[in-house]
């Protein structure tokens, strides 16, 4: 099997919106194209979720840096 049928084949495997992210990056490797500014409803929808989990907010996150933070002391 070739690299595009391989491609092909992983690609029919998810959903539309991921497709469409998918080309899209494809066209951004496109060295010789120009940059195009898209109109908003040209682009494929944001997918919410997809780094769910990739990050963990630390529960004193809104409690002030000590002095030693911003002095650059340990």
């Amino acid at each position: 099997m070739s690299t595009i049928e391989s491609i092909v084949q992983e690609l029919e495997k998810i959903p539309e919106p991921m497709q469409l992210s998918v080309l899209a990056f494809i066209r951004s490797l496109d060295v010789s194209a120009t940059p195009v500014n898209h109109h908003p409803s040209e682009l494929p929808p944001r997918i919410l979720g997809l780094s769910r989990g990739a990050m963990k907010m630390s529960d004193d996150f809104d409690e002030p840096l000590p002095d030693e933070f911003w002095l650059g002391e340990e």
